[in-house]
This record gives structure tokens, sequence and C-alpha cells, in this order.
């Protein structure tokens, strides 16, 4: 697509991000051609590269002087260690969901354990995996903390990126889906200590099924 001349650095940053964590086009540690990358949006590699080092600090690209830039890749150190951060941000952070989440919040995430169980049952593993990552995001708004959601969301982009083809089998999503309503039913009764309970025993079953990877 190509871009217009307007926040051209911010649409850049926009599409680039989705053309990554999209799926099927770039793998965890392929080199990524800025050059051509600017001749397919149509802009000159300034803004593509103000989109790099955005990318950048959001921990999906490296950029490494005189051998150009790079997809984030596969470490399993480093995943486990951004997991472990995870589960103690996003425990927190349902704990908070727990006390503050508005009516519309919950409806949110009630609506949302309806549409993974319907993707579920349809197979649909895109669709599954779309509103997962739109679940955690509900989840956390919850809290009511901008600045734990945006550390979160960046945490989850640096997951997604390293975990490009993520483990769909119709069994574990089932079981996934079931942790989920869990920390939805903890948030409607207010149980602080279950919902953060119950989303940090869901990401160390994540870490603990990718440390055979």
């Amino acid at each position: 697509m190509k871009l217009q001349k307007t926040n051209l650095a911010d649409q850049a940053y926009k599409v680039l991000h989705e053309m990554l964590l999209g799926g099927g086009r770039f793998m965890p540690g392929d080199k990524i051609s800025v050059e051509d990358l600017a001749r397919q949006l149509g802009v000159s590699r300034s803004p593509v590269w103000n989109a790099i080092a955005r990318l950048e600090a959001d921990g999906i690209v490296e950029v490494w002087p005189r051998h150009g830039v790079f997809f984030v890749g596969f470490d399993k150190g480093r995943l486990m260690d951004i997991l472990a951060t995870r589960e103690a941000l996003e425990g927190a952070a349902a704990r908070l969901a727990a006390e503050k989440a508005s009516p519309e919040q919950i409806k949110a995430l009630r609506e949302s354990i309806g549409l993974q169980r319907s993707a579920v049952a349809d197979s649909a593993h895109e669709a599954y995996a779309t509103e997962v990552e739109r679940f955690h995001r509900l989840l956390a708004e919850a809290s009511g903390n901008v600045v734990m959601v945006e550390i979160i969301e960046r945490l989850w982009a640096r997951t997604k990126a390293m975990c490009i083809r993520p483990d769909l089998r119709p069994a574990l999503m089932d079981e996934r889906v079931e942790e989920h309503a869990r920390m939805v039913e903890a948030v409607v009764h207010r149980d602080g200590e279950a919902a953060e309970s119950e989303i940090r025993a869901h990401i160390r079953r994540i870490a603990q099924g990718l440390k055979g990877v």
C-alpha cells in the first residue's frame, strides 16, 4: 500500500507493525530491507527508519550496525524472561481489574469468552488468536492503569514476534479459553487474589509449554 503525505512516520510504523506481526511475510530472524520497504510504501527511507527506531524500542526488530535490520529472532532465554515479566504485570493488572472493572468492561470480557469459544468450535485459528490478544488487552485495560497497559502491550508484541506461529491445537485452545473464563469470573466476583492467581498460572503454563521448543 502507498502512504499519504501526512504523518508518514506514524503511518509507516503502523503498517510495518502489522506487516511484521501479522504473520506470513517475515519469520523471526529474517533480515528486513529498508530500501525495499520504502519503495513498497512509496516514501523515502526517512519515515521508514523512524518506524524502525520505534519498532526497535518495542523489541520487535534489532538493528545491527553494518549488518542491517532484523526481525527479532527466537531466543528461548529472552522469551522466558518476557513471560516471567508478563506474569508479574498481568497478574497485578488482573488484581486491579477485579477491583476497578466497570460493568461495560465486564460485559466485554464475557463477550470475548463467547467469541473465543465460537472460534474454537469453528476451528477458526486466526480469529481465535486475534480474540485472545484482544481479551488480554481488555483485561489489562480494566485495571485502569494506563502505564501498565502500555508495557503489557509491548511485552505481548515481543512474545508474538518470537512465537509468530503459536501452538493452536484444538484441545489446548479449549483449555486456554476455560482458563480465560475463570479469570473473568474472578473479576466478576471482585476476587483480586483469584484473578491474579488464575492469570499467573495461565502464563506459567504457556511458558512451560514453550520450554521444550
